[in-house]
Parts: structure tokens; C-alpha cells; sequence
């Protein structure tokens, strides 16, 4: 019975969101904040002491079974469960999720009240759908946990309406990883029919002893839909322009929750993976290319988030290394140390662009080293820990473990070893350039700034767990199964070098006019190498020439689609629109889809459904509907409002009732 408190982990924000979203009353700022933190918080008091018990031994494995239905030789059978990766998974979620709900109480403080609900409520169905995923036990669950943060992902990123640059980076985050989703999908539906059942204790197995063509086939389809969720190169497109979302968003959505899901997806998976080993080298070099893209652009950046969110594509190509090495274990320990010092670092971001002039570009944060003081100093503690500053940062213990991995496992993994090293450098490069800048004199004179405790607050306890938290790296992956690597000391060496080199480097290019030009000049690596360019060249394009193609030229061929008869002039004056869109000049704002898609339907409704125009049965149906409407019209000219009419026809009434009870009685 134990096991069904699990249902109450991700139950408060689910509450939170029904509450806040669709209650119809009226709730003030004061209980909407109130509600807000309460649903955010709860999880965590919840899960803190199960995770506890069951990492300290006292509770062993759980399941929690919801629904069970058995159909033929399947069974599909929801639950919820605990191991020891979902209480790791689920407790860094529900700490994270807690300290950034608190520090958006002051972000979100001058939002209208009607945004404020609806900023809330968003926040708190995305973390219901996170928690959902990483304690689910099969695979139901765990997607649509996954499919639900992409839905709510997309509003959050979009949460300014009126900005037309947030929409369409809400669209693009929701396209790209409905592309993932649909790998992921299509991975689980093969291991379901392997396995027979929808729970993962047995979808893993099956997957794992799968000796046929078809194992590696599932294992690429669950490497490609986490690449494809945790913005992995070339996936990674959605991710810098998803920070047109507030502040808060980003520090959640891009620490411990989204994008860390594809990471949690292939520990969960690992064996999969394991027993595959083209896949798993494929994951080690997708991961260690992704971690030295992500350095490179972020070095090139301009505006903070932006860093930030490269990065965040960096760190999580680290993750896929050690789970491509065959360390899932270790890949987790820096999924911890990575939530914490990612949401310290996106969220003392924003109070230092509040201190600042207002924006997030990295030169607007001159002199908020001495204006928020605090946020400052938890600001370079984050920067420390990602850069890996040796033996006193939380990153410098999981980086160094997932390098020495690397470099233990073989041939491959002295060339991953090599690249990841350089990316390690340029981690340090990019960290402390906001660091630097914080620190030089502002141009202006401006007041200190205030620094409000709910800010405040969650940065200090992050702050410290970001550099003292590298003491439990060790345990943490004992606990997780694996087995710290045990390099040689010149390794180690390597890995503190790389990164005192970085720090160096972070700070030429912030004081050295000469280098910080070439920064502010590297105009593509800044794109992220125009993907979303190429992207447009290589598939938009071509499809585009199809679709007119497909049109015709001056739109004869599609307009032939449409036979000429009756109640087809409205069908033909809104095909000539779309062909006239169709062909607009090269450039120019269209829908090829739409197009493609216009045309196939047109054939359908030709097809199907223009033998029965006009449509008998539904003018049977509007005869009928006409016909009661004037029976209705004759009866309402019986109520002449007068009492001796209405008492005529009660009189007569009575009397045929008597006259029906009467004749009732013969025999």
C-alpha cells in the first residue's frame, strides 16, 4: 500500500493546474501565488522522504499499479514505480521545480493577474507531466509524460502573445520535437510488440536480447527521439530561440526537465543501447560532437540566454557520451550537478539583467557584479561548477568522471576523450565571460539595486549545493549501479588544465579589444552554423518547387481537380486563392504543406463526396427542421394571453378526461 503514495508526487501540481486553470471563480494575486507555491512545493515534501528511504535501503523497489487490460497474447498495464533512477530523477525534479517556483513569485510579480494564473498553471501541468515520466513503470506513462511537456512547452515558450518572435519559437520547439516524439513512439510500439507488455521491466529485457535486425532499429529510434527532445546537433535549432520565454521558463525548462529528458529517456534505456554497440558508439560521437558544437557557439554569443542555452546543449551531449560509453550511472550524477547549477545560473541571470539596463545581452551586465552583490556572487559560483574549476566545483567531479570514462573505454573513446577535452575548455571560456563583464565598470552610474529574499533565496541554496555537491558525485553513482572511473593522475591533470586554460582564455577575450571583435564577428557560429538556413535549403525548398510544381504552373492542373457543376463555385474561388499563394516569388511567406495538403483533399472531396452534392439526407433534415419551426409558430398562436381562454380550454381538458375515465370503466 506504501507504494501507492507515489500517486500523490505528481498529483499537488496536477491539482495546481485544474485549480488555477479552469476554476471559474474569481482568485485575487495573493491566492493565486499562494496556490502556485503550494502545488509547486508539495512534490517535493512528498518525495523527499520515499527517495531518502529507498536511497538509504529502508524501501526497497515499488510499483504502483494503475489500470491493467489484457488483449489477446498483450497486456497493457499502467503503473507507477520507484528504482533507484527514478528517485534520483524524480528528486533533483521536484528540488529544482520547488526553488524556481519560488524565485518566479518575485519574477512574475508585475504580470497581470490573468497571466499570472495562466504563467501558474502552465508551470505546474509541466511538472506534473516531468514527474509522470520518470516515476513511470511502462511505457504509456513515461510518454505521455514526455508528450505533455512538449504541449506545455509550447505554450510557456510562446506565454507572450503579443510577440510574434515567441510564437514562432513556441512552433518551432513543438515541430522539432514532435519529430523526436514520433521516433520515441515509434521505438516503444516495436519493443510493445517484442515484449508483449507495455511495462518497462519487461520492454527492457526484451529490447536488450533482441538478436535480430530489428534491436538496433529501436535502439537508433529511442537515440534519435531523445536528440531530438534534448536539442542535440542538428536538433538543436529549437532551443536558443525558446528563449523568448520568461526567465523562470528557461530555468526550468532547461535544467532538470525537458531538455534533460532525452538523457533520462537513454539511462532509463541503457541496456537497449548497450546491446547494440554501433548505437552506442553513435550515441558517444552524436553526444561528444554536440558538447564541442554547443562550447564553440556559445563562445560567439551575445546575449546571455542565449550562452546559456548552448550550453545546455553542450552539458547534455556530456550526458549522451557517458551513457554511449556504457556509464548511464555517471551520466546521471551530472544530470544532478547539471539541474543544479543551470537553474542557479538562468535564474540569477534574470536578477542581474533586472540590475543591469534591462536586457540580457552579456555587455548590459557592466557593474551588476556591485549592484546585486548576491546574485552576482551566486551567478560565478554556477559559472565555476560548469566550467569545472578543479576539486571545489560540483561540475569539475561529474565532467572529469564522464572524461575519464570516455578515455577507459577503448580506441573510440581516446578520440571522444580528445574532443571532449577542448569542448571542456571552451565550457570555461563561455561561463565566466558574463563573470568578467559583471565585474567592469558600468559606463553609467546607477544606484544598487534591491534584491528581493524570494530571489535571493533559492540562488543561495543552489549556489551552494553547485560547489559542495561534487562531494556526493561518487555515492551517487554507486548507488545508481555503476562504478567511478579511476584514471591515471596525468588525465586528471588534463581535465583541470582544460579548464584553468578556459578561464584564461574567458578572460582575454573579455578585456583584449582585438579578440572580443572576432567574438562579436563570428556572425555564424553565433546562428549556431544557420541550421535553420540549411535546413530551409536542403528540405523547405525543394518541397516548395514540388508543391508548384504539383500546381501547375498557372494553376490549370489543380484547377482541373474541381469538376465544374453545381455548388462548386465557392470550392473554385477558394481553389484559385491557394494556387494564386502557391505561386508566390521565392522568399516569400507560404504554406507548402497546406499546399500539398489542398490539393490531396480536393481529390478526396471529388472522389467521395461530390457524387452526393447536393446532400439528400441533409436536406431531408433542414425539411424536417423547417417543418417544426411552423408547426411551432401555429401553436404559439394559441396563447392569446386572456384568462377566460385559458380557463375555456382547462374546463375542456377536465371534461375529456372524465369523458376517457368514463369509457374506461365499460366492460
Amino acid at each position: 500500500m506504501l507504494a501507492y503514495l507515489l500517486l500523490l508526487v505528481p498529483t499537488p501540481p496536477l491539482a495546481g493546474f485544474v485549480l488555477l486553470a479552469l476554476d471559474p471563480y474569481r482568485l485575487d494575486r495573493r491566492a493565486v501565488r499562494a496556490a502556485a507555491l503550494v502545488a509547486g512545493c508539495a512534490p517535493l515534501v512528498v518525495m523527499a522522504p520515499m527517495a531518502l528511504a529507498h536511497l538509504t535501503g529502508f524501501w526497497g523497489d515499488q510499483i504502483a499499479p494503475i489500470f491493467t487490460l489484457h488483449v489477446g497474447n498483450y497486456e497493457v498495464a499502467l503503473a507507477v514505480g520507484l528504482d533507484t533512477l527514478s528517485a534520483v530523477t524524480a528528486l533533483t525534479v521536484t528540488f529544482v521545480s520547488a526553488c524556481v517556483l519560488i524565485y518566479a513569485l518575485d519574477y512574475m510579480s508585475g504580470a497581470r493577474n490573468a497571466d499570472l494564473r495562466r504563467f501558474f498553471a502552465l508551470m505546474n501541468l509541466f511538472q506534473a507531466g516531468m514527474l509522470s515520466m520518470v516515476l513511470a513503470a511502462d511505457s504509456i506513462t513515461f510518454f505521455l509524460g514526455w508528450e505533455l511537456m512538449g504541449l506545455c512547452s509550447f505554450f510557456l515558450i510562446s506565454y507572450n502573445m503579443t510577440s510574434p518572435r515567441a510564437f514562432a519559437a513556441g512552433q518551432k520547439a513543438f515541430v522539432i520535437t514532435r519529430i523526436a516524439d514520433a521516433a520515441l513512439l515509434a521505438g516503444l510500439l516495436l519493443l510493445f510488440l517484442e515484449a508483449g507488455s507495455v511495462r518497462l521491466a519487461e520492454l527492457i529485457p526484451a529490447g536488450a536480447a533482441l538478436d535480430t535486425a530489428r534491436g538496433p532499429l529501436i535502439a537508433a529510434l529511442l537515440l534519435v527521439g531523445a536528440m531530438g527532445k534534448s536539442a542535440q546537433f542538428p536538433f538543436h535549432t529549437w532551443l536558443p530561440t525558446a528563449m523568448a520565454g520568461p526567465t523562470p521558463v528557461s530555468a526550468l525548462l532547461h535544467s532538470a526537465t525537458m531538455v534533460a529528458a532525452g538523457a533520462v529517456l537513454l539511462a532509463r534505456f541503457a541496456p537497449v543501447l548497450a546491446a547494440n554497440d554501433s548505437v552506442a558508439a553513435a550515441t558517444a560521437v552524436a553526444g561528444v560532437v554536440t558538447a564541442l558544437f554547443g562550447a564553440a557557439s556559445a563562445v560567439a554569443q551575445t546575449d546571455v540566454k542565449r550562452l546559456l542555452a548552448y550550453s545546455s546543449i553542450s552539458q547534455i551531449g556530456y550526458m549522451l557520451v557517458a551513457v554511449g560509453v556504457g556509464v548511464p550511472a555517471v551520466a546521471m550524477a551530472h544530470f544532478v550537478v547539471h539541474a543544479l547549477f543551470k537553474s542557479l545560473l538562468f535564474m540569477a541571470s534574470g536578477v542581474l539583467a533586472h540590475a543591469g539596463a534591462g536586457g540580457t545581452s552579456i555587455a548590459a551586465l557592466r557593474g551588476t557584479a556591485r549592484r546585486a552583490p548576491i546574485s552576482f556572487a551566486a551567478f560565478a559560483a554556477g559559472a565555476a561548477s560548469l566550467a569545472g574549476l578543479p576539486l571545489v566545483t560540483a561540475g569539475w567531479w561529474s565532467k572529469e568522471a564522464i572524461l575519464a570514462s570516455a578515455f577507459e573505454a577503448g580506441w573510440l573513446g581516446l578520440g571522444v576523450w580528445a574532443v571532449g577535452l577542448t569542448a571542456a575548455a571552451l565550457t570555461a571560456v563561455y561561463a565566466f565571460r558574463p563573470v568578467f563583464t559583471a565585474l567592469r565598470a558600468p559606463e553609467t552610474e546607477t544606484p544598487r539595486g534591491r534584491e528581493s529574499w524570494l530571489a535571493v533565496g533559492p540562488l543561495v541554496v543552489l549556489a551552494v549545493l553547485a560547489l559542495a555537491g561534487g562531494l556526493g558525485v561518487k555515492p551517487l553513482t554507486e548507488l545508481l549501479g555503476g562504478h567511478p572511473p579511476h584514471p591515471a593522475l596525468w588525465v586528471e591533470l588534463a581535465g583541470a588544465a582544460a579548464a584553468l586554460l578556459g578561464i584564461a582564455g574567458s578572460a582575454a577575450v573579455t578585456f583584449l579589444p582585438a579578440l572580443a571583435g572576432r567574438v562579436a564577428r563570428a556572425r555564424r557560429l553565433r546562428a549556431g552554423l544557420q541550421m535553420d538556413a540549411r535546413y530551409y535549403a536542403l528540405l523547405v525548398r525543394p518541397y516548395r518547387r514540388f508543391v508548384r510544381r504539383l500546381s501547375g504552373g498557372r494553376g490549370e492542373w489543380v484547377t482541373r481537380v474541381v469538376a465544374p457543376g453545381r455548388g462548386t463555385e465557392g470550392v473554385e474561388r477558394e481553389l484559385e486563392g491557394a494556387v494564386r499563394h502557391a505561386r508566390q516569388p521565392e522568399g516569400a511567406t507560404s504554406d507548402p504543406v497546406g499546399q500539398a495538403t489542398v490539393v490531396l483533399g480536393l481529390w478526396v472531396w471529388r472522389a467521395l463526396l461530390l457524387p452526393f452534392s447536393p446532400d439528400r439526407m441533409d436536406m431531408a433534415w433542414m425539411q424536417g427542421a423547417r417543418g417544426i419551426g411552423r408547426a411551432a409558430e401555429r401553436a404559439r398562436r394559441l396563447q392569446t394571453g386572456r384568462v377566460r381562454d385559458y380557463a375555456l380550454a382547462l374546463a375542456l381538458g377536465l371534461a375529456a378526461l372524465l369523458l376517457i375515465g368514463w369509457g374506461m370503466t365499460w366492460r
